[in-house]
């Protein structure tokens, strides 16, 4: 049983609006992930970037500063170097407050128990310095190295993790980018198709000539019928017109007679009463 042409072209339309419809729910929910994604890169990974390399010039600083209070014993130096380890603590607390995944927590926590080694070290040599003991400085100084080193390569490895979720999040977004815009572009183009062979569909149907073989729609009226339907309508018309004419003149009498009546009337109330 074929559909009749109104309802192929309901469906019809109703699907080219499904495809349509589907595919802008997919761009808004896939833009939508994408907006979050970008976010996330920039409040978490870029911060987190730019704080561990403060954090890294911040340990820096210590370390020059400590080096040169152990050479020449001046309490500015030591005044200079504890605000760089409180620099150091701030940034390490939001590196921890930040962190997102288990890999880099334990590299921040490995950096934190590298610089709590430098001053445990530190400290013992200030404290050789202040009580003016003799103390092995030589090997104080290569312990410091290593802590040093240990804690430099630990940043180093820090930041190379940053920066590898920072590059992962940004090839997520191109991808979700790439993907979205492969979808929208087939989805033009197929509803761009479709509406094209509708159109020339419907051109066709309405343009073809009426095929007296298929016989006609058990809904549709003939044309011999219509034309005798309004053959008979005119022609009741003109009798009515033509009534109408004939008697124009009687009514028009008929009309003015009751107007004169009724202004009469209005104008002398006492004859209504009367009567």
């Amino acid at each position: 049983m074929s559909l009749p042409i109104f309802w192929r072209l309901i469906l019809s339309h109703l699907g080219i609006l499904l495809l349509s419809g589907a595919a802008s729910l997919y761009s808004i929910v896939q833009l939508g992930s994408l907006s979050a994604t970008a976010r996330s890169a920039l409040d978490g990974n870029h911060r987190m970037i730019d704080y561990q390399e403060a954090l890294t010039d911040a340990f820096l600083s210590q370390v020059r500063y400590g080096g040169k209070y152990l050479i020449t014993h001046v309490d500015g130096r030591h005044e200079q170097m504890r605000q760089f380890k409180t620099d150091f603590n701030k940034y390490l607390d939001l590196l921890q407050a930040l962190g997102q995944s288990e890999q880099i927590a334990t590299s921040v926590a490995n950096v934190d128990r590298f610089h709590r080694q430098y001053h445990e070290l530190f400290d013992r040599e200030v404290e050789y310095i202040r009580t003016k003991q003799n103390y092995a400085q030589s090997r104080f100084q290569q312990e410091r190295d290593k802590v040093v080193e240990s804690a430099i390569n630990e940043l180093d490895r820090l930041q190379a993790h940053l920066r590898t979720k920072l590059q992962e999040k940004l090839e997520r977004i191109e991808h979700g980018a790439r993907t979205s815009r492969r979808i929208a572009t087939v989805t033009t183009l197929v509803v761009f198709i479709l509406g094209t062979l509708l159109s020339l569909k419907i051109s066709k149907v309405f343009a073809a000539p009426p095929n007296e073989s298929r016989g006609a729609p058990a809904d549709v009226i003939p044309l011999h019928t219509l034309i005798s339907f309004g053959a008979n309508l005119i022609q009741r018309s003109q009798h009515l017109i033509n009534s109408l004419v004939k008697h124009l003149p009687l009514l028009t009498l008929t009309f003015v007679t009751a107007w004169n009546r009724c202004s009469t009337l209005w104008k002398n109330p006492g004859m209504r009463k009367g009567g």
